[in-house]
């Protein structure tokens, strides 16, 4: 996506950004059922132990996104599952411009496989 995106204006972007937010897709699912309620905990409450706040506090209680922080509610569980266990690589921006998604770096650090798997599996849950 930054191939595509870094050439769009500012106001290019915004538009787009909220185009996206308004979507409202039907929910993907596929993910273990097992997993979720793990996930909505993780995700509205976070893991204060492990320093990862709650998700809902920047990407919205119901995740469809909030300001610039992106809607996750339908996503596919296997996209949130890569783009967080491989945060560095897959983050998807420009390092040498560091934007709002910096903040997420370390909090993807702090969440096990088996926390990550759990929230992928709220989220593609949700419409």
């Amino acid at each position: 996506m930054f191939n595509v995106a870094h050439a769009l204006s500012p106001a290019m972007l915004k538009a787009v950004a909220e185009q996206f937010r308004d979507l409202n897709p039907k929910p993907l699912g596929g993910a273990p059922k097992d997993l979720v309620a793990e996930g909505k905990k993780i995700y509205q409450d976070g893991i204060p132990k492990a320093e990862v706040p709650p998700c809902a506090s920047c990407h919205g209680p119901d995740a469809k996104g909030a300001d610039a922080f992106p809607r996750l509610a339908g996503q596919l569980h296997d996209y949130i599952f890569r783009k967080l266990t491989n945060w560095d690589k897959e983050r998807g921006q420009d390092k040498a411009k560091p934007d709002n998604s910096a903040i997420m770096g370390p909090i993807a650090h702090n969440l096990t496989e088996a926390q990550v798997k759990a929230v992928a599996a709220y989220l593609s849950y949700l419409e």
